[in-house]
């Protein structure tokens, strides 16, 4: 193996590795914004919805406590894939946009344009692993009606899904799901990274653990606000299993779901699950960049 591909290997690694940890830690709160983001599914805005709290503790006591890592192995192959690949991608999209340039000083468009093609990459990549995970996270909606759940693991989920509606299925929501992640690695990873470098200019530092710990704070904010209406235009287009009898679907594309969603459900809507969204990511940012810098900065001897 050579150096360069060496270095990749480890820095996937090191990324693969943060975003299994953290993603592991937060799930519960990843289940209960799925749950958020699908309830009332197109009813209209009068009708009553749970809140984070509520719908905790609904899912506590119709379901039990292993209800909220629903999905975990597909969560956790969707981070080793998609999270580890997007901020590998990230580091050098940046370093090829500024090929002159150190990748402190890299000018902000730079880290957009970077964190944009990390995130439609890898998202495309990990698009079968996410319809999977929502599948399953869902499945617990139709237990509580008493019907069977439509997976009974990971693998049969993978499976039933290809036999019952074709591999295309793997990529239901990926529009939503590209487009998404193109927003949040263009804006929260790119936050991220340019608040680090600029605090650490105005301490005269190169490494900063609070430098960090700040950077992670307003990237998982900024994750958290431009992120959710995607992420809520992808869930409803992975969970929906089956197009009605005429053959048309409730969500045929991204922007006609945003229009579904906006016109039954009003357009705050489109920001369900933001509390948990933003819950989620508070701690999932903080864990997520402070290991992966750790482990970087100790195997490679740099950071992002």
């Amino acid at each position: 193996m050579t150096s360069s591909a060496a270095d990749f290997a480890i820095h996937l690694a090191c990324g693969s590795t943060a975003c299994c940890a953290a993603d592991a830690l937060c799930l519960p709160l990843d289940m209960i914004k799925v749950r958020m983001q699908l309830q009332n599914e197109l009813l209209p805005p009068t009708a009553t919805r749970l809140g984070v709290v509520a719908m905790s503790s609904r899912i506590l006591k119709t379901e039990g406590w292993l209800a909220f890592y629903d999905g975990f192995a597909a969560a956790m192959m969707r981070q080793a894939s998609y999270g580890g690949m997007s901020f590998v991608l990230y580091a050098r999209a940046r370093d090829v946009i500024n090929p002159e340039g150190e990748s402190a000083t890299a000018p902000l468009w730079s880290r957009i344009a970077a964190g944009v093609v990390a995130g439609a990459a890898s998202s495309s990549l990990a698009n079968p692993i996410d319809v999977v995970k929502v599948r399953l996270q869902a499945d617990g909606r139709l237990r509580l009606q008493g019907k069977a759940a439509r997976y009974r693991s990971t693998l049969h989920a993978f499976g039933s899904i290809a036999r019952q509606e074709g591999l295309g299925a793997f990529y239901r929501g990926v529009l939503p799901n590209v487009q998404r992640a193109s927003v949040v690695c263009g804006v929260g990873v790119s936050a991220y990274d340019h608040t680090k470098q600029t605090v650490l200019r105005a301490m005269g530092e190169t490494e900063s653990l609070s430098a960090r710990f700040l950077a992670a704070m307003i990237g998982g904010v900024m994750t958290a606000l431009a992120g959710t209406p995607f992420d809520v235009a992808k869930v409803r287009m992975m969970n929906e299993h089956q197009p009605a009898a005429d053959g048309a679907r409730t969500y045929p594309s991204v922007w006609r779901t945003f229009a579904s969603i906006v016109r039954t459900e009003g357009p705050l809507a489109l920001w369900k699950g933001l509390g948990p969204v933003y819950t989620r990511n508070a701690p999932f940012t903080m864990a997520n960049y402070l290991l992966m810098e750790h482990l970087t900065l100790k195997l490679l001897g740099r950071s992002m």
